[in-house]
């Protein structure tokens, strides 16, 4: 068992349950916000403003960080998309991660995440 959880009432059991809140943890923190980890996080504010990255380059950064920052996650199989799309004066890209245990597919979890 292993607890993520900021309550410490609840555990999470299942693996993709651990993996899903892995995901969250790293994509709600930006960088310099963990007291001795200054690299862990994701800077999506300060990436997206700076390079207006094409789709495989917010991939390629999104695998580096989950390969680098997690524990749980990089031993899953997991699929991300990423889609960019403007709409009036904004890029909006759209992440979406499927986690999954096995090769079949059968048990996974989707998280998708709209990054400005």
């Amino acid at each position: 068992m292993t607890d993520l959880a900021i309550d410490s009432r609840i555990y999470l059991y299942d693996k993709l349950d651990l993996a899903l809140q892995e995901l969250d943890i790293l994509f709600n923190t930006t960088n310099t916000e963990l007291i001795g980890f200054p690299t862990f996080g994701t800077n999506f504010e300060q990436f997206l403003w700076q390079m207006n990255p094409a789709e495989n380059q917010l991939k390629e950064y999104i695998e580096e960080k989950i390969v680098e920052e997690t524990l749980i996650l990089r031993e899953c199989q997991y699929d991300i998309t990423v889609e960019r799309k403007e709409e009036s004066t904004n890029v909006i890209y759209e992440v979406g991660i499927d986690i999954y245990e096995d090769e079949n597919k059968d048990n996974k979890r989707q998280r998708i995440y709209r990054l400005m």
